[in-house]
């Protein structure tokens, strides 16, 4: 079973690796770009982490943070590592802060430190909270030839899989997709790796797989119930 996974460069080759020793045929194709920005944190009670990029920036430049909330395994180890304490919601996405830490930021000054493109659900905390938000890094689209490159494979057949890491990667790589990719793709297996992706590609007349855990483990290990079930039959 070839996989193609779909993430920004910085964290792919570490990923596809991670993939290849459980045994998984996996390759890998950036198609965003991450453009870090020179952001100051403003006078917060709780700060919300939306990814692993905004992690690694706050820790390499050792960011003063009041109480942490982070959204997922790899944010929040990221963050403690560096010597922060963090909570976590029950499920890795932002919906999950707003429904699971309301009343504890009810009233606070709370700052998400996210990307230029995340999803509009973090912004409902203005509705009972003092809500700001900073943008740790820009997400850029990519159609270079790499990009071209992997559509032809995918095309071609060469892959059974595709997981898509983000909404704006499965955007990216829709707008770099012609007819003839996006029959390939309805034929295929596509996973994302939470409900917002998984809701835009729907909407594209795509339909994915989500795994129980939002996690790239969690991804990994439903490739390999997948990979079961194709041997039985």
């Amino acid at each position: 079973m070839r996989v193609l996974i779909l993430r920004p460069a910085e964290v792919l080759s570490e990923t596809v690796e991670m993939f290849r020793k459980a045994g998984i045929e996996a390759y890998g194709c950036p198609f965003v770009a991450l453009r870090y920005e020179n952001f100051q944190v403003p006078p917060h009670d709780f700060a919300i982490v939306t990814s692993q990029n905004s992690a690694r920036e706050i820790a390499k430049r050792r960011i003063k943070l009041e109480k942490v909330i982070a959204i997922g395994k790899k944010t929040a180890e990221i963050l403690k590592n560096a010597g922060y304490e963090v909570l976590v919601p029950n499920r890795f996405e932002s919906g999950a802060i707003v429904e699971e830490f309301k009343e504890l930021l009810k009233g606070k000054r709370v700052v998400a430190i996210r990307s230029d493109q995340g999803s509009d659900v973090l912004r409902r905390i203005s509705e009972f909270a003092d809500y700001s938000e900073v943008f740790a890094y820009r997400i850029v689209k990519l159609k270079g030839e790499e990009q071209k490159k992997e559509i032809e494979r995918v095309k071609s057949g060469f892959y059974d899989a595709i997981v898509f890491s983000s909404r704006m990667i499965a955007e990216s790589f829709l707008e770099n997709c012609d007819e003839e990719c996006i029959e390939k793709l309805r034929k295929m297996v596509l996973i994302a790796i939470g409900t917002p992706t998984a809701e835009f590609l729907e909407k594209r007349g795509l339909s994915a797989i989500i795994p129980d855990e939002f996690t790239f483990e969690g991804i990994k290990k439903l490739i390999k119930v997948l990979k079961d079930a194709n041997s039985r039959c």
